[in-house]
C-alpha cells in the first residue's frame, strides 16, 4: 500500500502509547491486604471483571483512535484509486478514454482494457449507498445513464460492454457530459477520468471550450476531478500519416503509383525499421521496408495492379508495435471506367478539318502525340448546336461549348440543371457567338460587352495567373509566353463577380471561373479556333482543359480514406440498403424523403461497404466498399499533456492525479483537497473512536464513583463490629 504523506509514518510508535500507559497504571498501585477489604473484593469480583474489560477496551479504542488519525494524515492510497473514490462524497461518474491512442499497450494488455478491469475493481469497492455512473468517450461521452445511481452492476455491465474506438478523443466534452450527469443528481462527488494523457485530445488551445467545462463545473457544485494515467509508457510509435496516388483521376487499366508517408515518433533519437506491407482487393500484392536513421517521416513507394472498372479497396499494415491502433492504414480506389465522358458541343460544324472550334477541344481532349498520348483519359462525343438541347447530360464528366451562336431556352435549362447537380462546362465563346443572344440567356450569367482588338504590328500578350488555383498556378513556366492574342472577348466581372484566373498584361480578364450551384463554369476570352489567337496550338490550351476536368473529378469525387467518426452522406437509390460496418456488422439504411442519407456510426476504422437488399453475401469483401476510415494522425503522437497545464486549464477545480499503480501526483494550487486519496473516512473514524473513547471513560468514571460509594457503606457494618 501506498501512502500520499508517508512522512506521517514515523508517528506510528505513538499507537503503542495507551499500552505503556495501562501497564504503568498497574506498577504505580502498591497492594495492602486487610481483613476488611478480603470480604468487599470476595462480594465483588465481578464487578472487578467487568471493570477490567472495560480498561482493556478503552485502551483499545485509544489504540484506534490514534491509528485512524495517523492514517488520515499520512492518506493511504489503494490499489485502483478506490480511495480517491471514496471521498468522491457520494457519487462518482467515471470517463473512461476510448480513443485510439487507448490501444498501447504494456504488460497488462491495452490501456483501454486496463481501465475497464480497474473500473469493475473500484465499483465494487464502493462504499454502500455510494451512486454511480460510467460512460466511454471518444469524440463525445456515451453513457445511458442521465445521472449516478445505486446499481453499479448496471454501471460495471456498460463499462465491460465498451469499444475501444478508431478516433480522436474529447476531453473537456467528456468532462462537460461528466459534470452534467452529477449536477441532475444534486452536484458534489467526483469525476473519474482514465485515461493516457493525450495532449491532442485535451484541445487545450481552445478556450471558448474550456470555458464551458469550467461553467458545467461551477452548476455541479465543483465535483473533485480524478485522473488515472494509464498510459503504459511507449517511446517509440511507427505510423502510417497519409496516403496518395497518382495519377488522381484513375480510368480502366491505369497502374496507379501509390505512395504512403510513414512516420516515426520516439522520444530519443534511436531508429527503427518500418515493414509495410500492401493489401489489395484482399490479397497481399507487395513488400517494402525503410530504415529510420532518426525520428522523422519517409515515403514508401508501391505500384498498384492494372485496375478494373468500379471501385477496389485495400490497406497498408505495419509490422505490429507498442500501439498497434493506427498500424493499418485503409483507403478505396474508384475508376472512371474506360475514360472520362467528355461531351463537345459544335456551334459551327465543317467538313474541313480544324475549321471547326470543336476539332481544337478534342485534339486537346485525346492528343495523338504528347505525353498523355498513352493515357487518353477522355472519351469524346461530339453533338452539333442544334442536337444540344435533346441530349442527357447525366453521363458527362464535362460539356464544352465550342463557338456556339445562341442557346435556346430548352438547352439553357438543360446546362443550369446540369450544373447544378455538380457538372462542368467550358465555354469557349467565337465568331459565330451571337453576343446578344448569349447574354440573354443569362448562361452563365457573365455579360459579354465587346470585343477587344489588338494592335496589327503587337499582340496582346497573358500575364498574371492565380497561384491558387491547381489549374493555372505553374502555366507561366509551361509555355504560357508563347500565347498570342489577336482578339479576345471584353467579360463585365463586376456584375457578375467570378474568380478571374487568367489576365492579360493590361489586367482584362483571360479566364473566368463561375460557380454554379454545386458545379462550376470556365468562360474563356477567345475561341478555341485559330481565328482569335493561336492559344489553341499551344501547351497552356491542353493543359487548362485537363486541368480544369481532373480537378473537377478531384473536388467531387470521394477521398481514398477520411477519418473515423466523419459522417458519410448517402445518395441512395429505391430499395432495401444496408450498411456493413468493418467488424461485421449489418445495419438498415432508411432514405429520407429528401437530400442524402447521413450514416455517422462510423467509430470503426476499416472499409464500410454498401449491400443492396435484405440478403448479405457470402463474403463482405464481395460488397462495394463507400468508404474508408482510419485513426486521425493526431493520435499517433506521444506527446503527453502536463499537471502544470491540466491547472491552468482548470485553476479552480480539485484535480489530482491518480496512475494505474496507485501511486498518486497531486497537483499544488487550487481549492479543496488535491491528494488521490480522501482523508475523509479515516478521519471520520477518528472522529467516532474518541467519542466512544469519551463515553466509555465517563461510564467508568461513574461506575468508580458508585463503587465507591458502595464500598463505604459497606464498611460503617464492619466499623460498628469493630
Amino acid at each position: 500500500m501506498n501512502f500520499l504523506h508517508p512522512q506521517f509514518l514515523w508517528l506510528s510508535p505513538l499507537i503503542a502509547l495507551p499500552i505503556i500507559i495501562h501497564l504503568l497504571n498497574r506498577i504505580r498501585y502498591r497492594r495492602v491486604r486487610w481483613a476488611a477489604i478480603d470480604f468487599l473484593l470476595t462480594t465483588e469480583r465481578r464487578a472487578v471483571r467487568r471493570a477490567r474489560l472495560r480498561q482493556l477496551l478503552l485502551m483499545a479504542l485509544r489504540m484506534l483512535l490514534l491509528a485512524a488519525a495517523l492514517g488520515a494524515l499520512a492518506q493511504p492510497i489503494l490499489r485502483g484509486g478506490l480511495a480517491a473514490l471514496l471521498g468522491g462524497g457520494g457519487q462518482v461518474a467515471v470517463a473512461l478514454d476510448a480513443s485510439a491512442s487507448m490501444s498501447a499497450t504494456g504488460a497488462g494488455g491495452s490501456a483501454f482494457e486496463r481501465g475497464k478491469r480497474l473500473v469493475a475493481s473500484a465499483l465494487k469497492s464502493l462504499p454502500r449507498g455510494t451512486r454511480a455512473s460510467a460512460g466511454a468517450f471518444a469524440v463525445s461521452y456515451t453513457s445511458p445513464f442521465r445521472e449516478p445511481l445505486r446499481d453499479r452492476g448496471a454501471v460495471a455491465s456498460v463499462v465491460n460492454d465498451a469499444r475501444l474506438t478508431a478516433g480522436r478523443g474529447n476531453v473537456p466534452r467528456a468532462l462537460r457530459s461528466a459534470a452534467a450527469a452529477l449536477e441532475r443528481a444534486g452536484g458534489g462527488g467526483a469525476i473519474w477520468l482514465l485515461t493516457d494523457l493525450q495532449a491532442a485530445d485535451w484541445h487545450a488551445d481552445d478556450p471558448g471550450e474550456w470555458e464551458q467545462v469550467r461553467q458545467a463545473l461551477d452548476k455541479a457544485d465543483r465535483p473533485k476531478i480524478i485522473i488515472t494515467d494509464m498510459d503504459p509508457g511507449v517511446d517509440s510509435n511507427l505510423s502510417i500519416a497519409d496516403v496518395g496516388l497518382s495519377p488522381s483521376v484513375l480510368v480502366e487499366g491505369d497502374t496507379p503509383k501509390l505512395t504512403a508517408t510513414v512516420l516515426l515518433r520516439a522520444g530519443a533519437s534511436t531508429g527503427a525499421v518500418a515493414n509495410v506491407g500492401l493489401f489489395f482487393d484482399g490479397r497481399r500484392v507487395d513488400t517494402r521496408s525503410h530504415e529510420f536513421a532518426e525520428p522523422g517521416k519517409a515515403d514508401v513507394v508501391f505500384r498498384l495492379p492494372a485496375l478494373s472498372s468500379g471501385s477496389h479497396w485495400g490497406y497498408l499494415e505495419l509490422s505490429p508495435d507498442a500501439r498497434p491502433g493506427d498500424d493499418r492504414y485503409y483507403f478505396v480506389v474508384r475508376t472512371q471506367g474506360r475514360g472520362i465522358p467528355l461531351l463537345v458541343v459544335d456551334g459551327a460544324p465543317s467538313s474541313v478539318p480544324f475549321e471547326s472550334a470543336a476539332d481544337f477541344v478534342a485534339l486537346a481532349a485525346r492528343p495523338p502525340d504528347s505525353d498523355l498520348a498513352d493515357r487518353s483519359v477522355f472519351t469524346i462525343e461530339s453533338v452539333s448546336a442544334d442536337e444540344f438541347p435533346g441530349t442527357d447530360l447525366s453521363g458527362f464528366a464535362a460539356v464544352v461549348l465550342a463557338d456556339v451562336p445562341r442557346l435556346s431556352p430548352e438547352a439553357t435549362a438543360s446546362l443550369a440543371a446540369y450544373a447544378a447537380a455538380g457538372g462542368l462546362v467550358a465555354v469557349f465563346p467565337g465568331a459565330h457567338t451571337d453576343v446578344a443572344a448569349w447574354n440573354a440567356s443569362k448562361f452563365p450569367g457573365l455579360p459579354i460587352e465587346s470585343t477587344i482588338e489588338a494592335d496589327e504590328e503587337k499582340r496582346i500578350r497573358l500575364g498574371p495567373v492565380s497561384q491558387t488555383s491547381p489549374v493555372t498556378a505553374t502555366l507561366p513556366a509551361e509555355g504560357l509566353d508563347r500565347v498570342l492574342v489577336g482578339r479576345m472577348f471584353r467579360f463585365d466581372t463586376a456584375s457578375q463577380p467570378g474568380e478571374v484566373l487568367m489576365q492579360t498584361e493590361r489586367g482584362d480578364p483571360f479566364l473566368v471561373r463561375l460557380q454554379a450551384g454545386k458545379g462550376k463554369v470556365y468562360v474563356f476570352a477567345v475561341s478555341a479556333q485559330s481565328d482569335f489567337s493561336n492559344f489553341p496550338f499551344t501547351p497552356p490550351f491542353l493543359l487548362t482543359l485537363h486541368r480544369a476536368v481532373s480537378s473537377h473529378l478531384i473536388e467531387g469525387a470521394a477521398p481514398l480514406s477520411r477519418p473515423a467518426f466523419c459522417e458519410l452522406k448517402l445518395d441512395l437509390p429505391p430499395g432495401t440498403h444496408q450498411m456493413l460496418t468493418p467488424d461485421g456488422k449489418a445495419m438498415p439504411l432508411l432514405r429520407p424523403q429528401e437530400g442524402d442519407l447521413i450514416f455517422d456510426r462510423t467509430a470503426l476504422a476499416g472499409v464500410y461497404r454498401l449491400v443492396t437488399g435484405e440478403a448479405l453475401p457470402e463474403s463482405p469483401d464481395s460488397a462495394p466498399p463507400v468508404a474508408a476510415l482510419n485513426v486521425p494522425a493526431a493520435e499517433s503522437a506521444l506527446e503527453r499533456i502536463e499537471p502544470a497545464a491540466v491547472h491552468a486549464l482548470l485553476p479552480d477545480a480539485s484535480v489530482s492525479f491518480l496512475r494505474a499503480d496507485g501511486s498518486a501526483e497531486p497537483l499544488a494550487g487550487g481549492r479543496g483537497s488535491h491528494t488521490a486519496a480522501s482523508s475523509f473516512p479515516l478521519a471520520a473514524l477518528a472522529m467516532a473512536f474518541l467519542l466512544g473513547e469519551v463515553l466509555l471513560a465517563w461510564s467508568m468514571g461513574r461506575a468508580s464513583i458508585a463503587a465507591r460509594h458502595q464500598a463505604r457503606a459497606s464498611a460503617e457494618p464492619l466499623k460498628a463490629a469493630s
